[in-house]
C-alpha cells in the first residue's frame, strides 16, 4: 500500500468505526453480566422503560440525593441516596430476590450501586445508561 493510500484507508475506517458505533443499541449493552441465575445488565432508556413497563415485581430505585430526586424523577421511584453513610446498610434491607431498576443522574452512582448490589446476593440488577438524564430526553419525569 503506497503512502497516500493509508490516510483514505484511516479516513475510511473511522468513518465505519462511527457509524456502526451510532447505530442503535441492543436492549442490554455489552455490560451484562448473567452467571448463575444472577442478571445484572447496563440498559438503554427504551429496554428500562420496557422493564419496569412489564414487569410483575421489582423495585425502582434513585440513588440521588434528596435534592436531585426532588427535580424530578421517574415515576414510582423509591430513593435512597448513594452518598449517605448508611448507604449499605438501605440496601440489605431490600429483598435481593426481588428485581431492582436503579438509576441516578448519569448511569455513575447506579452502576456502582448495581455492582455493589450483585455483590450483596442481589439476583436481579438493571442500571439505567445515561441515568435520568437520557430518561428525560425520552421519557416524562415526575415532581
Amino acid at each position: 500500500m503506497n503512502a497516500k493510500a493509508i490516510p483514505l484507508v484511516l479516513i475510511a475506517l473511522l468513518l465505519w468505526g462511527g457509524a456502526v458505533s451510532c447505530q442503535s443499541k441492543p436492549e442490554a449493552s455489552a455490560a451484562v453480566t448473567q452467571s448463575e441465575g444472577v442478571v445484572n445488565a447496563d440498559v438503554n432508556v427504551a429496554a428500562f422503560a420496557a422493564l419496569i413497563d412489564t414487569a410483575e415485581t421489582g423495585m425502582l430505585l434513585d440513588v440521588r440525593t434528596d435534592r436531585e430526586f426532588a427535580m424530578g424523577h421517574i415515576r414510582g421511584a423509591a430513593q435512597i441516596d448513594f452518598y449517605r453513610d448508611d448507604f449499605k446498610a438501605e440496601l440489605a434491607k431490600l429483598d435481593p430476590a426481588v428485581p431492582v431498576y436503579v438509576y441516578c443522574r448519569s448511569g455513575n452512582r447506579s452502576g456502582q450501586a448495581a455492582k455493589m448490589m450483585k455483590s450483596m446476593g442481589f439476583k436481579t440488577v438493571y442500571n439505567l445508561e445515561g441515568g435520568i438524564g437520557a430518561w428525560a430526553r425520552k421519557q416524562p419525569i415526575e415532581k
